[in-house]
């Protein structure tokens, strides 16, 4: 292994200190270690590298010859002898083909950076749902957590009335079923929060916690549809791919005269010398290039449809789908003001009981109650997640 490939196998490796990051570096860093980024850049470079070897000059050719040659008369004449001939070649392309070609890669390797920003697009996406994925599960795990802290002290509680006859065996089983059943939640609820921290550190090779600075969860502001369905990658490609098959058809139609051959030589005989000249124009007649032609201008017409219909389409599919997260976004808000009243409910409930004036099972319920409301705020926002990642996969960013 060379010093510069342990360099930058280690520089993957050099964990971050654990400070918070902001989220274009993080997707900086997922770009480096992605496989994907890796074989499209050096696609691009590849391309490059073609594009010089195609536009290159044709190399010189030399052609030699020699042959026994008889004059008239007999063996001894002084017309007979060796004929000897050397001539150099050189092929001076068309300078209508040339740039035509040139164009023609430029336009391939403009189709694969759109490739690459579309990876760019997909690694982007995928780091946003799982940080906002992650801030959800650790805010799920903190309501378990208290919800857990109220269940143990209520069974502690409950253990003094029972030993104290005021409270049955069975009562006293309850509070311990559900102090355990939140044992479970917490425990489920930790195992998710670290799959999407880990989902988070494999894409960024990050050995310490990630921690994003500038990715809170906001709604989608649908004003902003047209212009992300005007950048879609889908769309853009589409688009470079029908610019290449019109710079295919360009070069073919060039194509009739590729390339114009000029030879320069002598030629050595018994009894003379000769400088010799020679021009050579290579045709692509007959109907080969126009069935060609033929056959692009006809999947030239398929893409031009199918750029349609897959426009169409990512306006019904967004468009729709942007009307569930208003909905959505709504249900949340709604939850959030019961969430308000529920949390209202259950302080007078603590009020109530730790007065005398209301039973410990209707002050537990009270309690559940508010938890279940701020624990269904939370799947709604999840789900409102999961569908907002599905319309920028749509529109191949995010939003």
């Amino acid at each position: 292994m060379t010093m510069r490939a342990r360099w930058v196998y280690s520089a993957i490796l050099i964990p971050f200190l654990g400070y918070a990051i902001s989220f274009n570096d993080l997707c900086e860093r997922a770009y480096t270690v992605s496989e994907e980024m890796v074989q499209s850049n050096g696609r691009i470079n590849a391309i490059g590298f073609e594009k010089a070897s195609a536009m290159a000059s044709e190399p010189l050719g030399i052609e030699t010859s020699a042959k026994k040659v008889k004059g008239n008369g007999s063996i001894n004449s002084g017309n007979s002898g060796t004929e000897y001939g050397v001539m150099v070649d050189y092929s001076l392309r068309n300078p209508s083909l040339r740039l035509a070609q040139e164009y023609e890669f430029d336009l391939i390797k403009k189709g694969a950076q759109f490739d690459l920003a579309a990876q760019k697009g997909e690694i982007q996406i995928g780091l946003k749902r799982d940080w906002l994925v992650y801030g959800l599960e650790q805010e799920r795990t903190s309501i378990f957590v208290d919800k857990r802290d109220f269940s143990h002290k209520a069974y502690q509680a409950g253990e003094k009335k029972f030993q104290a006859g005021r409270l049955s065996r069975l009562e006293l089983l309850r509070l311990e079923s559900e102090y355990h059943s939140t044992l479970q939640e917490v425990a489920v609820s930790l195992m998710e929060t670290e799959h999407a921290q880990h989902r988070l550190k494999v894409a960024s090779m990050m050995m310490d916690e990630v921690r994003i600075e500038d990715m809170p969860f906001v709604y989608i502001d649908s004003s902003m549809l047209d212009d992300h369905l005007r950048d879609a990658p889908v769309l853009k490609s589409l688009k470079t791919r029908i610019e290449a098959l019109d710079a295919s058809i360009t070069t073919l139609r060039h194509s009739m005269v590729k390339s114009v051959s000029v030879g320069l030589g002598m030629t050595q005989e018994p009894t003379q010398n000769s400088l010799d000249f020679r021009l050579t124009f290579p045709l692509a007649l007959g109907s080969k290039n126009d069935n060609k032609i033929a056959a692009l201008m006809s999947e030239r017409s398929a893409l031009v449809h199918l750029s349609e219909i897959t426009k169409q389409k990512l306006q019904l599919s967004v468009g729709g789908m942007l009307e569930h997260l208003g909905e959505r976004e709504k249900r949340i808000q709604i939850l959030g003001e019961n969430e308000k009243e529920y949390e209202t409910l259950f302080t007078m409930a603590q009020k109530g009981y730790e007065g005398g004036k209301m039973g410990q099972f209707e002050y537990l319920a009270a309690k559940n109650v508010y938890y279940d409301a701020r624990l269904r705020t939370l799947e709604l926002k999840q789900s409102y997640i999961e569908e907002m990642s599905e319309i920028e996969k749509k529109i191949g960013r995010i939003w």
